[in-house]
């Protein structure tokens, strides 16, 4: 999910009225969901480290909801024409992103995938980030192109690196930079630390100058971009980059449920339109039975999981999860493109009121 300044602007009573009120939704949804998430899910993350390393499938829990969670944008009656005048992107794409994966896996090139996966996945949590930041930066009135890029860069250079700095325990990453060089990965991590730092201060400079011409950041934006920052805290003390992965994602997940729900909530508050439009309007308007979907969802694939480890055929499932997560990258690069006005049209008043 990413946000673009210019995507969201407001009228101007508009700005007035989110000044009054800077929160997204209300201070308990906004402190579960966005604000305090990494704290949130870090019991759900500290199960399999501190009781039994199979509890880790209840991180499919969050998941496989927030994957599936994805495709509810098909469902729109509103996006139908764009979707059949984009027809390549949105149908075609996704075939095409498929055929690619497992035309790499037949030919064995494992590690191609696992090193664009993670560059691709530290980069997608990071533009969440700067997305739902950028909502709240809007409801504080302040629409400056200069404060969006300086808040952007800040998270996810910042992001980019605290992931590699337990890289070299990656499986894939690690390898590839030693046979690189020796010295590649000790120089690639001073590159991104102190392009982070540099990167803080121009973010601190930038909060400064907002501050002296009276447009200073209220609470839940800078709450925000802390929490965007520490949610990739589990690298820095975490031996396992694989681990620290799932354990960053949780909040992540979390995220990514609470802004789709609000967005269908907010936007589908009566029944109308085709089959698929009302039942997502069901499913934002009736709390049990959405817990009930999601639940389902993260359990099936749990299960899933189980039942083809036990039959000798996890790489199966490893493949297929790998898959729907790209699927995922390239579908949310194109339902949350805000520098297209038809995205500008249908979300971004719906995040911003």
């Amino acid at each position: 999910m990413t946000a673009e300044a210019q995507s969201l602007l407001l009228p101007l009573e508009g700005a007035r009225a989110a000044a009054r009120r800077p929160l997204i939704q209300s201070l308990g949804f906004d402190s579960v969901f966005f604000l305090c998430s990494p704290l949130v899910t870090l019991p759900l993350a500290l199960l399999p480290l501190l009781i039994a390393p199979q509890l880790a499938l209840l991180f499919f829990l969050l998941a496989f909801p927030h994957y599936a969670s994805t495709f509810a944008f098909y469902f729109w009656d509103e996006n139908r024409e764009r979707h059949v005048t984009r027809w390549f992107a949105f149908f075609a794409g996704p075939v095409i992103i498929a055929i690619a994966y497992w035309a790499l896996f037949y030919f064995k090139v494992p590690r191609l995938m696992q090193l664009v996966l993670f560059v691709w996945n530290v980069y997608h949590v990071g533009r969440q980030s700067c997305g739902i930041v950028s909502i709240y930066r809007h409801r504080a009135g302040v629409m400056d192109n200069a404060a969006k890029q300086s808040t952007n860069f800040a998270i996810l250079a910042a992001n980019f690196a605290f992931a590699f700095f337990n890289i070299d325990s990656h499986p894939q990453f690690g390898p590839f930079l030693r046979d690189i060089s020796p010295r590649a990965t000790a120089l690639l991590q001073s590159v991104l630390a102190v392009t982070a730092l540099v990167a803080l201060a121009g973010l601190g400079k930038s909060i400064w100058e907002r501050i002296k011409v009276g447009k200073k950041p209220l609470a839940p934006e800078l709450i925000f971009i802390t929490t965007s920052i520490a949610i990739f805290h589990p690298y820095l003390w975490l031996r396992s980059s694989g681990m620290a992965t799932a354990m960053m994602l949780l909040p992540h997940y979390l995220q990514y449920l609470g802004i789709v729900w609000l967005l269908h909530r907010r936007r589908f508050r009566t029944a109308e339109g085709s089959m698929g439009q009302r039942t997502l309007q069901r499913l934002s308007t009736n709390m049990p039975l959405l817990l009930l979907v999601l639940a389902g969802i993260g359990a099936s694939f749990a299960i899933a999981s189980v039942v083809l480890r036990h039959t000798g055929h996890d790489t199966i499932f490893e493949t297929m999860y790998l898959m729907l997560a790209f699927e995922h990258f390239y579908l949310d690069g194109l339902f949350w493109a805000f520098k297209d006005p038809s995205v500008r049209k249908s979300i971004g008043p719906w995040l911003t009121r």
